[in-house]
């Protein structure tokens, strides 16, 4: 009899037109589920209940529910009630398998705008190690592994949630890594509509073999976790999650800025971290202010995990590592504990640009220019793509001849790429620092409040209310954060220079700008002896002549010390001439 209903059921919806199926319909208002994890069987059970409200303007008569092709449903129940549901495959990288296991839900009755439903389901399955979705986009399988580490066993169990691994119910789109920003614009999207979601989760171990014995802690990105010997009842805001299982399990939770979880055999590496994260505390407190949390360490036994910060939370195999990298990668997580901003570009852009502060602070100015640096030319390619549907130069990192897919511009205040919102917003916060000084931005950073930030020009309001003189700010704003203008693209077209009193010089630098995007920029002259430098505005697509003093002859002119990222450098330094003579 059930074989009849499911194949009426596949007949209806095989009829039905694909737009008649809307993945977005529903947003899951709460989840509440017991998680049983088998490490030996790389195994994961589940069963609960995940409460779903109609969020769209039509009736709907299917709710999609969507897990990891890994993971197979068992049962689902509509209030309590049995309903027909039928699984299908869905070609997906919201999941590291790129392949979802869908389960589409039919009600008898049309559920209304605004109407709630509880489903409760149960599923099961296996999740190991797999990065399909990478390798059929041509990235190595090695490689691929490093970021897709999410698994299930004896010697790593880590889980994070939908954009990794899909292990609680989820509904949205298909996204595509190979569609340009595709995933991660879905992926927005769909955190926009979960965003006060609770998810509630029990973790259990499965029962060992009566001869084997092992200590283990689960710890997870959550607040208010209970514990107990062999579980833990765990409450997510949002739906972000990560579940760590760590066997011979350690803590350290009693230093006043910073807690740790991780195996016994790392204590030292443990330290050593923890020290790390305390050595940076005081120096962005006095950029940004005051910690509201601790930052809390968890450690990834598999040593080729890549680090992953989730908010205040930095996941990372603990090894030996230099101090000083040690340093720069814990500022993020601690500028997490004090920046917050519905904005990923002000709280993923700062926590980047404090990165480059600390690579500062360590070894000077242009070491810290060097860090950003290292980051300029994907995100040139990454602009490119946004402006254009051609083919990406191999050179800049294609790995196919066929045409990569526009991106579409990508505005900072609504990009949901991290190229965008960490390293151009970077660049930014960098330029505005060059642009007002250090004072003028620590005092309108502290004066940032979240609750207030309700439109789009807050924080240049903020910025210009804190300069001396009145200044409009919007020619920079406009280009960098309110559009999307690309990079600019600038020139020396020349340098004369001029003997004045004694030694003394100024040369005439005319800068040209062959980019779209209006900047601010540093123009130096010098020699081996030294250098003295201004700071011009060079509108999009236009030049200007700046004079520069300076105590002798200079032997070479140069744009842009690396501060503003460029969509290619090319002809930025030129050799000083002197003025030709003026014909009378």
């Amino acid at each position: 009899m059930r074989r009849v209903a499911l194949a009426i059921l596949l007949s209806i919806l095989a009829a039905l037109p694909a737009a008649a199926l809307d993945r977005n319909a529903f947003t899951f208002t709460s989840y509440d589920l017991q998680l049983t994890v088998d490490p030996h069987q790389h195994g994961l059970a589940v069963e609960g209940t995940v409460q779903v409200r109609n969020s769209s303007k039509l009736p709907q008569r299917e709710v999609v529910l969507q897990l990891s092709s890994s993971l197979r449903w068992l049962s689902i129940l509509a209030d309590g009630a049995e309903v027909e549901w039928l699984e299908q495959s869905y070609t997906s990288d919201i999941d590291h398998t790129g392949l979802l296991n869908e389960a589409i839900v039919k009600f008898d009755n049309a559920l209304a705008p605004g109407a709630s439903l509880r489903l409760t389901v149960r599923y099961s399955g296996t999740v190991t190690k797999n990065a399909t979705r990478l390798e059929r986009i041509g990235t190595p399988t090695n490689v691929a592994l490093r970021s897709d580490w999410d698994e299930i066993s004896d010697n790593f169990t880590a889980l994070r949630g939908a954009g990794f691994v899909v292990w609680y119910p989820v509904a949205m789109d298909a996204a595509n890594l190979a569609r340009g920003n595709e995933l991660f614009e879905i992926l927005r999207d769909w955190r926009d509509r979960e965003q006060s979601a609770l998810l509630r989760v029990h973790v259990s171990r499965a029962p060992l073999p009566a001869d084997e014995e092992s200590q283990f802690a689960f710890v997870t990105n959550a607040s208010g976790t209970s514990a107990e010997k062999s579980a833990i009842n765990t409450e997510f805001r949002g739906v972000d999650p990560v579940i760590v299982l760590l066997a011979d399990s350690a803590e350290t939770t009693d230093r006043p800025g910073v807690a740790a979880y991780y195996t016994a055999a790392h204590t030292s590496f443990a330290r050593d971290y923890m020290a790390a994260a305390e050595a940076v505390i005081p120096p962005l407190e006095n950029w940004f202010g005051t910690p509201r949390s601790k930052v809390v360490l968890v450690e990834l036994t598999d040593p080729n995990a890549l680090p992953y910060d989730a908010g205040a939370y930095y996941f990372v195999p603990m090894r030996s590592v230099l101090r000083a990298a040690a340093e720069v990668a814990l500022v993020r997580p601690v500028i997490h504990t004090i920046v917050q901003s519905p904005r990923p570009w002000i709280r993923e852009g700062l926590a980047t640009f404090a990165q480059a502060l600390m690579r500062e602070r360590q070894a000077g100015h242009r070491a810290g220019l060097a860090y950003l640096g290292q980051f300029r030319s994907s995100l040139a390619v990454a602009e490119a793509q946004s402006h254009s549907s051609l083919p990406i130069d191999e050179a800049a990192g294609a790995n196919s001849a066929a045409p990569a897919p526009a991106l579409g511009l990508q505005p900072l205040i609504t990009t949901a790429d991290e190229m965008f919102f960490r390293t151009k917003a970077a660049y930014v916060w960098w330029m505005l620092r060059d642009m007002v000084g250090d004072r003028v931005l620590q005092s309108a950073l502290a004066k940032y409040r979240a609750a207030d930030d309700r439109d789009s020009a807050y924080v240049q309001r903020l910025i210009e209310a804190e300069l001396p003189a009145k200044r409009d700010l919007e020619p920079f704003f406009d280009d960098w954060v309110y559009r999307d203008r690309g990079l600019p693209q600038l020139r020396v077209d020349s340098a004369y220079v001029r003997k004045t009193l004694g030694e003394q010089t100024v040369t005439a630098v005319t800068i040209e700008n062959l980019g779209d995007a209006w900047c601010e920029v540093p123009v130096a002259v010098g020699s081996k002896s030294g250098e003295n430098a201004v700071r011009v505005v060079v509108p999009a697509k236009g030049k200007t002549i700046v004079r520069v003093p300076f105590e002798s002859t200079p032997t070479q002119a140069e744009v842009n010390d690396g501060s503003v990222p460029e969509a290619e450098r090319r002809d930025n330094v030129i050799p000083v001439s002197t003025a030709p003579a003026v014909q009378h």
